[in-house]
């Protein structure tokens, strides 16, 4: 029996490798590489934006598809509702027609006004079931005043190309020519196979709107079904996508005499020739042979636009040239995006194609070089093999074949329907060579493809332990004289960043279990100290204050912090008090050290709880630098030496971790055998838990017993630069090696920390942490396109701000800004484009166009006032989000937590890509 015309039997007369078998069946265990039918026909009708697309059959049809395509409306969304009758089993058995002439009538009623016609799909099971979908319609059309379709493409009967052609045939049948157009220029066209995925019809319409040229009919992207109606009176058919639709350009050619022209607005040399082309046929349709009115037009059109858009690629191609790349692609995409990348100067090793016509792919052929591969096995494993054997730069292709090459740790570009940039035009090509650059010379590719700590030489591995063990030293080596960072020179802070020093030596000292922290000061202090913690943190904060008065202002406070001592020794029972001084005694000039020996004296009885003392005056730095002291004050008064611990480690964390970092950090080290004695541990302890009995006293840090067994270590790990003071003081006492990392956050930042640990144990890394550093990579590669150039501003004490900006510049974000709370080692080596002291003012001025700010929650301000809605919490307080505390950005693990919550906050705020278009 004859095939029908939509099948096009001329393109199934071919052998050769690798072309597309337009007519060939989709192999049993390939099929999910071809689509249907179904799938098809609903490409070329869904992008019609005013109408129900109503699909009747199962959930699998529409449940699963609904709103996963890229094609983008500048007026009414009803397309992107997923409308489905959800045939059940009853339906199946008993029939599926009343059912679905009842959610015809339902929904035309419902969305009546709205929609100005439905287009009704039948599915697998209902063609199986005997569902006549065109009677259903026909009986419902007596009821309802909007046109009803009816869409006769079950997934079974054919492949997704079989689809896309008998939705030509629909709206040949049913809508073209039902209908006249309120206004016809003399220069009018139709597009056919347009579905305006990512815009790329908004970047062809500036061009034609210059050239005087009408487009009537789009069929089909940001399609109004009215506008379909009337395309029976265009001059000239243009086909975009020659593959889907070419069988509705000839009926209407055959009908209504309208000649029609493949074309494709891909790349500067194709949009060239469409133009003159479509030029060519309108002069020819309008004035005769004689005249060349649209022809002129063009020629200036183009002297123009082709010298502004090599002025603008050339950036791009001095990054791109000489790169290789493999490109799987269909349709008119298979030749167009040849001409395209090589007019980037990007070299083509493979290409391949399945949805396209064999002319499509002759031209495809002929001009790529002729020592390129095309692609002949096109399943997962055929392109799987072409990426191992081939090793491109890059990989051009659609959504299908995406996560897929992600996989191989190659860039991918995505240019099917998936993707949410147009490419169309002379603008569309600017963009795509845009994210060429920004895919292919992300950071994150080097990173990624380095070996991975257990593929790395021994030379390589001692290496990275040497620079660790030399981190401290390395730090404190750094004279802050020969900064170039600048220092605030504003006389009046306003919305500080910084918090004090005593509340960052207070944190350090709520880490030890039973300890009750003392403040030297007005009471005052201590009171905003443990309103700031209590907000953050969502806990009570066992800080007392030795209550300055006037008088004690003025003749000393001796007396007042011995009384202190004595009050919350006698009344608490701490198993050791951390006291820390205020900008008052600290000006007053009071000898706390002294203070304390005449305590000891005057108070024998007390000399079994320790007494541990860190000078934080106000006025020297900020949290992280009092944290630093306290820090440093305990592991040089308490810790003792003796004989070494072969698997102890000491841990020193910074102030920028979190209760949860800091637990990660622990489980790390006990995985590699090691038992950590973490020195401050907040992480049982700032956790957020409800114990049994509530104590006024710090609860679940580390022991004081466990603090003296630190100085029997085998080794200190300190994290944070901050802390490299506090990791010399150790060794200095004590003698285990001290080792330190910036930062633990980032892939090669955690395999360091690895490396290093695995040194100290002797033991391989575990495998739970080699499957982590596969799901981080695997995130990367996911979502790297979420980063890729936005611009960032980042204000964080030292510590944490080092880190953020690190890693977020190693996802390829552009840091335009680090505000550090104050001048610390390290921070003229950030990535930034600028890099300076400053408070949350500053910020307000440095953040103008970000896309985000990170900041503690005091930052929220700023980016309201920049309207920058996406704003990541970091550092301390954060008080207007719960959870801060169990946020946990270290290691593998964590890593991911960072990279999926930024990006995130990237997607949630991006703009909808109506909002790109030209309306």
């Amino acid at each position: 029996m004859a095939k029908p015309d939509y099948y096009d039997v001329s393109d199934c007369d071919t052998h050769e490798k690798g072309a597309p078998k337009f007519c060939k069946k989709s192999e049993p265990g390939e099929g999910a590489e071809r689509s249907c039918a179904y799938d098809g026909a609903r490409v070329v009708l869904m992008p019609i934006t005013d109408v129900i697309h109503l699909v009747h059959g199962p959930i699998a049809c529409a449940g699963n598809s609904w709103d996963n395509r890229g094609a983008r409306s500048s007026g009414s969304q009803l397309y992107r509702r997923g409308f489905t009758t959800e045939m059940l089993e009853n339906d199946v058995v008993f029939g599926g027609e009343k059912k679905l002439y009842k959610a015809i009538l339902e929904l035309a009623e419902r969305y009546a006004g709205e929609a100005k016609a439905m287009f009704v799909y039948a599915t697998c099971v209902t063609a199986m079931t005997g569902d006549d979908v065109e009677a259903v319609c026909a009986a419902a059309r007596k009821k309802v005043a909007i046109p009803l379709i009816p869409v006769n493409t079950p997934g079974f009967i054919g492949d997704k190309n079989i689809g896309n052609r008998l939705a030509g045939e629909v709206l040949f049948k049913h809508v073209i020519g039902t209908a006249e157009p309120p206004v016809l220029g003399d220069f009018s066209i139709n597009l056919i196979g347009e579905y305006n995925i990512a815009g790329d019809l908004w970047g062809m319409l500036p061009l034609f709107e210059r050239l005087g040229i009408q487009v009537l009919s789009c069929f089909s992207g940001d399609a109004r079904f009215e506008e379909l109606r009337y395309a029976h009176r265009a001059k000239l058919n243009v086909i975009i996508c020659s593959k889907s639709l070419t069988n509705l350009a000839k009926k209407m050619q055959k009908n209504y005499g309208m000649p029609y022209l493949e074309e494709s607005f891909y790349g500067m040399t194709d949009t060239a020739k469409a133009l003159r082309d479509i030029a060519r046929e309108l002069d020819d349709a309008v004035g005769g042979l004689e005249k060349r009115t649209m022809q002129d037009r063009v020629e200036k059109l183009l002297e123009e636009e082709e010298a502004t858009c090599r002025e603008r690629l050339a950036p791009y191609r001095a990054r791109l040239e000489g790169k290789r790349s493999v490109l799987f692609t269909g349709g008119v995409k298979t030749w167009s995006m040849v001409n395209a990348l090589r007019e980037l100067g990007v070299e083509i090793l493979a290409a391949g194609t399945q949805n396209s016509t064999l002319e499509d792919f002759y031209r495809m052929k002929a001009l790529m070089h002729r020592d390129a591969r095309i692609i002949e096995d096109t399943s997962s494993a055929g392109l799987l093999q072409v990426m191992y054997d081939k090793m491109p730069d890059l990989i051009v292709a659609g959504g299908k074949t995406k996560f897929l090459a992600l996989k191989t740790k190659t860039p991918f570009l995505d240019i099917n329907h998936g993707r949410s940039h147009p490419y169309a035009g002379y603008e569309g090509m600017v963009t795509f060579a845009k994210q060429l650059d920004l895919t292919v010379n992300n950071p994150i590719w080097p990173v990624l493809n380095a070996p991975a700590p257990w593929e790395k030489s021994e030379e390589e591995l001692a290496d990275a332990v040497a620079k660790a063990a030399g981190h401290a030293r390395a730090c404190l080596a750094e004279d802050l004289k020969d900064s170039k960072v600048k220092a605030s020179a504003k006389n009046a802070t306003v919305n500080p960043q910084k918090n004090s020093p005593p509340l960052g030596a207070t944190l350090a000292y709520l880490g030890i279990d039973q300890m009750l922290a003392l403040l030297h000061g007005a009471q005052g202090c201590s009171t905003f100290i443990r309103l700031q913690l209590s907000r953050h943190f969502k806990e009570p904060v066992a800080l007392n204050s030795t209550a300055m008065s006037e008088d004690t202002a003025i003749f000393g406070g001796w007396e007042n912090l011995k009384k202190g001592l004595k009050k919350v020794i006698e009344k608490f029972h701490p198993e050791v008090v951390g006291v820390m001084t205020s900008g008052l005694t600290e000006t007053m000039g009071d000898d706390v050290r002294s203070a304390i020996v005449h305590f000891r004296q005057e108070n024998p009885e007390f000399d079994g709880v320790p007494i541990v003392w860190s000078s934080t005056p106000d006025y020297c730095g900020s949290l992280q630098e009092g944290y630093a002291a306290a820090v440093e004050a305990i592991v040089k008064e308490v810790p003792e030496p003796g004989e070494t611990i072969p698997s102890q480690v000491t841990i020193l964390p910074g102030a920028h971790l979190t209760p949860a970092d800091v637990e990660e950090v622990r489980e790390i080290c006990e995985a590699f055998g090691l038992d950590p004695i973490i020195v401050p541990d907040i992480a049982n302890a700032l956790d957020g838990h409800i114990d049994e009995t509530v104590s006024p006293l710090s609860t679940g840090g580390v022991s004081m017993a466990r603090i003296r067994e630190a100085g029997r270590s085998c080794a200190t790990v300190f994290i944070g630069d901050s802390l490299s003071r506090a990791a010399e003081a150790l060794t200095e006492n004590c003698g285990a090696p001290s080792y330190g990392f910036t930062s633990i956050t980032g892939l090669a930042e955690v395999d360091r920390f690895m490396e290093t640990l695995s040194a100290i144990s002797g033991r391989p890394i575990p495998e739970k942490f080699r499957r982590w550093r596969s799901r981080l990579m695997d995130a990367m590669v996911d979502s790297h396109y979420q980063f890729g150039l936005k611009k960032v501003t980042v204000a964080l004490e030292g510590d944490n701000l080092k880190t953020l900006v690190n890693f977020l510049a190693g996802m390829g974000c552009e840091i335009q800004a680090a505000i550090a709370a104050t001048r610390v080692r390290g921070l003229d080596a950030l990535p930034a484009r600028e890099i300076f002291v400053g408070d949350l003012e500053d910020l307000e001025t440095a953040a103008k166009g970000s896309d985000l700010v990170v900041a503690n929650s005091n930052g929220r301000q700023a980016a309201a006032k920049l309207g920058i809605k996406a704003h990541l919490r970091a550092g301390l307080p954060v008080f207007d989000r719960l959870g801060a505390h169990q946020k946990m950005w270290v290691g593998y693990r964590g890593t991911m937590n960072l990279l999926f919550e930024t990006a995130n906050l990237f997607q949630a705020n991006a703009a909808e890509g109506q909002k790109l278009a030209h309306n």
